[in-house]
């Protein structure tokens, strides 16, 4: 399978940013959540684009409101990091890969953007889940002149969850493409039913992932062409929805002045189930769960539909 350089479909912007609902479908009384089958900005093409190929690109769902506020978390949290905040790219000789996560549990634009933003509805349709519950956020901004790339990986087997329902929406708060950073992924690898060996995404931190039973992920850098490579140009408000276990990656960011900020909100659907195998890595709180129950819970809160 050959590499494809670039994957796009049309723009589509909805008014606001919003997900709005179709002309067609059931009344919704007042202080009622909506139902996620009356969304659009969402099309059956992506539904399946999703299923097939385990990644979709949605254009403009976020609107400027929310970018901003959106930034404005990012550059506080960069300018005073979290306590699980590290620099992925340290011991390099330039650049810097920033990363943090849980940044939702004390900072209030992070918890609106997981909690409020339409993400939750966005990670419920493409899931086809009636619900979603948020599973955590993770932030990632890789500087100009930053060489390290991100690993290819799955996410999945980093995760103490099992199940089909399990999502990333990953929220472009820059311009975006292959030059700076632009994720890439094996379009299909989801079904492959292959669980890989979770990669460490800095040097010293393999002993953290001790999934020994697990085979290595291949080397995809050595052999591009035999893979069927997909990854989008985006805008600020665009928005990545991938599979938790599709494989992906990303290139450092070669540009002199062009920064890469991405925001990942993760959730997980009804049929997720709590699972603390050895070799995933551990909340910061233990979540108040048996292994095998499912996730809803005060560390994994259900966020659609929303309350009334």
């Amino acid at each position: 399978m050959g590499e494809h350089r670039r994957a796009e479909g049309p723009r589509r912007r909805a008014a606001h940013g919003r997900l709005r609902r179709q002309d067609a479908g059931p009344h919704r009384q007042p202080g009622h959540p909506r139902p996620v089958a009356d969304l659009i900005g969402i099309t059956a093409a992506d539904v399946a684009a999703y299923d097939r190929d385990g990644v979709v690109c949605l254009r403009g769902l976020f609107d400027p409101h929310w970018i901003e506020r959106m930034r404005t978390a990012v550059e506080r949290d960069l300018a005073t990091p979290g306590p699980h905040s590290a620099n992925f790219a340290e011991g390099s000789s330039a650049g810097k890969f920033f990363g943090d996560m849980f940044m939702w549990k004390s900072d209030p634009d992070f918890r609106a953007a997981a909690l409020d933003s339409p993400a939750p509805a966005i990670a419920a349709r493409l899931m086809g889940s009636a619900g979603a519950d948020f599973f955590y956020d993770q932030l990632f901004v890789k500087e100009p002149g930053t060489a390290h790339r991100t690993p290819w990986h799955q996410d999945q087997p980093y995760w103490p969850v099992t199940g089909w329902q399990i999502t990333s929406v990953w929220i472009a708060l820059d311009p975006i493409d292959r030059s700076n950073g632009a994720v890439e992924f094996i379009a299909g690898s989801h079904k492959r039913g292959i669980h890989y060996r979770p990669t460490p995404f800095r040097k010293g931190h393999e002993i953290k992932f001790t999934s020994s039973e697990l085979r290595p992920i291949p080397d995809i850098e050595a052999d591009r062409g035999k893979y069927d490579i997909r990854w989008w140009p985006m805008a600020p408000g665009d928005c990545l929805v991938f599979h938790a276990m599709i494989v992906h990656g990303a290139p450092g960011n070669d540009t002199p002045g062009a920064r890469r900020r991405g925001l990942s909100l993760r959730y997980t659907g009804d049929d997720a189930r709590y699972d603390p195998r050895p070799g995933t890595f551990q909340f910061p709180h233990t979540p108040d769960l048996a292994a095998g129950a499912r996730m809803t819970c005060d560390l994994f809160p259900r966020v659609w539909p929303r309350a009334a």
